[in-house]
């Protein structure tokens, strides 16, 4: 992997502070600390695409009257400024967070108020494997996600692409592999936690899905720093881009036009291997927020027609009326439950900053040997 890594020790220590935030007395700081909520406006914390949160702001608007203010953050970041301003809440809602893991998390450590969004009381608990909401109602999916990779296909023809996860991380692929950093991003987080659970499912045990993950590490470019991967992958900068596809939805509509990525949709494709994780993307009210009737309203509006349909550009929705997003040629949600690995939510939310400190201290660490 190309480094970057001579400043390790003072990123470490930058990660470490995160981790430890809900023992601060402050919030991380931030290019942007939120303002606190006022009775005409709600804040949203958010890694959705913008794209999408700026529709469900302008859509919410229109329809309350009430202002939102998004913050805008990874879902690491997001995380640790909840738990950094546990005792004095500044967010109404959580909107989006790589799938509901961190939001178990979350609720586990009390952060989260339970809420039945109105006209929901009769959403099931699960959809065959696929879980959709808190039993105790501490938060909610609004889509359904599948973590797959993109890929270009001028690089690479139909019988080069990677079939599963397992072959990126042979030598074929060193130097060629891009993803965000798992210090700061949920997609990267569930990206670990589900390598590990394949090998534990498997009979192999943890530490094979950690070897499995030294050699993906090693065959890692780069960690995407701005933008998103299927921005390198589109310009021939890498060959593979971890990603949801609601994430490569977002790219294709942003680079529409834009000549940073010349006919990015002849140049990108997205691919889901058998045994991925497919999962619901989350919302939930903070508890003790400043504006708890207007986070309801919030969280009410996303889970509506309007707001459903709304989500739905780039994400599958939790409403099986509405037809699977446009641009995956065709895939359906029955394909992502059919390619579905079997994942255990309570010991992903159980170990998810141990796997990320673990993959800071021993496998980050390969970089320098």
């Amino acid at each position: 992997m190309k480094s970057g890594y001579g400043l390790r020790a003072w990123a470490v220590l930058l990660v470490a502070v995160l981790a430890g935030a809900s023992c601060a007395p402050q919030a991380p700081e931030t290019a942007s600390r939120p303002p606190v909520s006022s009775a005409r406006q709600v804040v949203v914390y958010t890694p959705f695409p913008d794209l999408t949160v700026d529709e469900l702001a302008e859509g919410f608007t229109r329809k309350t009257g009430l202002q939102v203010e998004q913050i805008r953050e990874g879902t690491a970041r997001v995380f640790a400024r909840l738990r950094a301003e546990k005792n004095y809440p500044r967010a109404d809602v959580w909107c989006g967070g790589g799938g509901m893991i961190p939001f178990m998390t979350a609720a586990g450590e009390g952060l989260l108020e339970p809420y039945v969004p109105t006209g929901h009381e009769d959403m099931p608990r699960d959809r065959g494997n696929l879980i959709l909401r808190d039993r105790d109602w501490r938060w909610v999916g609004i889509g359904v996600i599948s973590l797959g990779f993109a890929y270009n296909p001028q690089n690479l023809s139909p019988d080069q692409v990677p079939r599963t996860w397992e072959e990126l991380a042979t030598p074929r692929w060193r130097g060629h592999v891009e993803m965000w950093d798992p210090a700061e991003s949920g997609t990267s987080m569930l990206f670990l936690e589900s390598a590990l659970l394949r090998a534990l499912n498997a009979g192999q045990g943890e530490e094979a899905g950690w070897d499995y993950l030294t050699r993906f590490f090693g065959n890692l470019n780069r960690y995407t720093r701005e933008g998103a991967p299927s921005f390198a992958v589109a310009r021939g900068q890498s060959l593979i881009g971890i990603h949801f596809e609601f994430q490569f939805l977002e790219f294709l509509a942003m680079q529409a036009g834009n000549t940073q990525v010349a006919d990015a949709s002849a140049n990108i494709r997205w691919h889901l291997p058998p045994s991925s994780p497919v999962l619901a993307e989350g919302i939930a009210l903070v508890r003790g927020g400043p504006n708890p009737e207007a986070g309801k309203a919030f969280i009410d509006y996303c889970l509506s027609e309007e707001g459903q349909r709304i989500i739905n550009r780039f994400f599958f929705s939790v409403d099986p009326s509405i037809p699977p997003p446009a641009g995956l040629e065709g895939v359906t949600l029955q394909d992502l439950l059919d390619k579905a690995m079997k994942l255990d939510p309570e010991w992903m939310a159980a170990n998810y900053d141990r796997v990320r400190r673990i993959w800071q201290n021993r496998v980050e660490a390969t970089a320098e040997e």
